[in-house]
């Protein structure tokens, strides 16, 4: 970790990669060729991508004032309405290596699905290496709980020096089940417990899926198919809890839109992309639920 001491806290800088970085696959909604590149940027710059198929108004910022519809995924575009969709697992590796700058240029619509999760992209990450700029990075503290609610689903946050997430989701009469995590995000954390999980769906819901246009590229290849009591991959799951480790991955994906990292004591039952969404959202209506600072206290 790069930072400066002070007595009792300490500032972040901001990271970019060191190097261009380079994927390629399918959208698994679009079911569409993809190819899309990583580059280092410069401080301040924040995660836009450049949609390189179009010849103009082909640049995105990832933030919050960007979103869109978010049925089955997170999608932003600009004020032309010029988007990019699924961006979720993407998102999330940049958060948990704490990388703020970065141009992500892709001739799609939406970015490829790779194998569901984030893994692919913090191996080349890490492979790439991470450059550490000279700028200080900005962390979002919220002062009082905030929570937002759809039915018996809830999400809500309460202060802390740090990113904590208890989830739980329940899926009766499936082998998923009811699940509980308890996760504390860190580097080193969404490495080892959060990269690997990938996404998942019940086989009863693709056709309902497909009818609607969407999971067109979807296979057993970048995701986990469900049919009722059995795992329809082969392989079976890759992690212990890994059903409700991906839905803790699109939290944090989802949480980056915010252009800095989070940090809070988050609660949540049956979490998906709109719900973590409104949490933001709801955190920014009223200034007096958060504080921007520069530097992190060490204590909790």
């Amino acid at each position: 970790m790069n930072y400066i001491n002070t007595t009792s806290s300490y500032v972040l800088l901001q990271k970019t990669l060191k190097r261009k970085i380079n994927f390629s696959g399918v959208g698994v909604h679009s079911g569409r060729a993809v190819s899309m590149s990583i580059e280092p940027a410069e401080s301040n710059t924040g995660i836009v991508f450049e949609r390189t198929d179009l010849k103009n108004n082909n640049f995105i910022r990832a933030i919050i004032d960007n979103l869109v519809d978010s049925r089955l995924c997170t999608k932003i575009a600009n004020s032309s309405g010029n988007f990019v969709a699924t961006i979720e697992h993407l998102m999330a590796a940049l958060s948990a290596l704490g990388i703020d700058n970065a141009i992500v240029k892709i001739n799609s619509s939406e970015l490829p699905a790779l194998d569901g999760s984030s893994n692919e992209y913090i191996k080349k990450m890490i492979g790439s290496g991470v450059k550490v700029l000279n700028k200080r990075k900005k962390v979002l503290k919220v002062l009082k709980k905030v929570e937002v609610k759809n039915g018996d689903r809830f999400i809500s946050i309460t202060p802390s020096n740090k990113l904590s997430i208890n989830i739980s989701i329940n899926y009766p009469e499936t082998i998923i089940g009811y699940s509980e995590y308890n996760y504390t995000h860190t580097q080193e954390s969404f490495i080892n417990d959060l990269s690997k999980a990938r996404t998942y769906t019940l086989y009863e819901d693709i056709e309902k899926m497909r009818t609607a246009g969407l999971a067109i590229g979807g296979s057993l290849n970048n995701a986990i198919v469900v049919d009722k009591y059995k795992i329809l991959n082969p392989e079976g799951l890759r992690l212990e809890k890994e059903f409700v480790k991906h839905k803790t991955l699109d939290c944090i994906g989802d949480f980056y839109l915010l252009g800095m990292q989070l940090l809070g004591n988050v609660n949540c039952f049956a979490p998906g992309h709109n719900l973590n969404q409104q949490l933001i959202k709801e955190i920014l209506k009223n200034k007096d639920n958060y504080i921007i600072e520069d530097t992190i206290t060490e204590n909790n």
